[in-house]
């Protein structure tokens, strides 16, 4: 029987991430990737009691200095299946809300000149998808299990002229079993 169809899942890890935060297309601009740094906490529970079928709930928060930072609140079903020994590959699909903040003041215009609106954020649904590495022995005195993914995900409703806007997120870090 394959690894990832034993029923030995420990549901509701905590799971603890750093977070890279980038408004571009996947793999299109590298060099900011590892800019703009956040922090994502999170858990997950067993869709069908195995371990290759989870559901994931997060919250993440990044700071981004050229167009803002952001919290972000999102739900993923992974699919987990096994590469090699303790290592898996992850696929995963969700849905979620950002909370995205501007990172200047900003300004509209009124029939005597401009007013300031402050740095005022707004809500957007967000879709994110993502690949994904991560090893676990599934040992019960194991505790940690590290992980790599990369997060690709659109905004929508960011403004009038781009309605839908991409960004990534790529993260390092590991579920923790208690």
């Amino acid at each position: 029987m394959a690894q990832g169809n034993e029923g030995n899942h420990r549901n509701f890890p905590l799971i603890i991430s750093i977070e890279f935060h980038s408004l571009s297309l996947p793999f299109k601009n590298k060099k900011p990737l590892f800019q703009n740094v956040g922090i994502g906490l999170g858990t997950e529970v067993s869709n069908n009691g195995n371990r290759n079928w989870v559901q994931q709930f997060k919250m993440t928060w990044y700071g981004n200095k050229t167009v803002g930072g952001g919290i972000l609140f999102h739900t993923q079903t992974v699919w987990r299946p096994d590469i090699v020994s303790d290592a898996f590959s992850e696929i995963k699909l969700g849905v979620g809300y950002l909370y995205a903040k501007r990172p200047k003041d900003g300004y509209r215009p009124t029939k005597n000149g401009w007013e300031n609106v402050g740095e005022k954020g707004k809500g957007m649904l967000v879709l994110p998808i993502g690949i994904g590495l991560g090893y676990d022995t599934y040992d019960e005195g194991t505790y940690a299990s590290p992980f790599a993914n990369y997060q690709f995900l659109l905004a929508t409703n960011y403004n009038k002229s781009m309605p839908v806007v991409p960004f990534t997120l790529m993260e390092l870090g590991s579920r923790v079993h208690f």
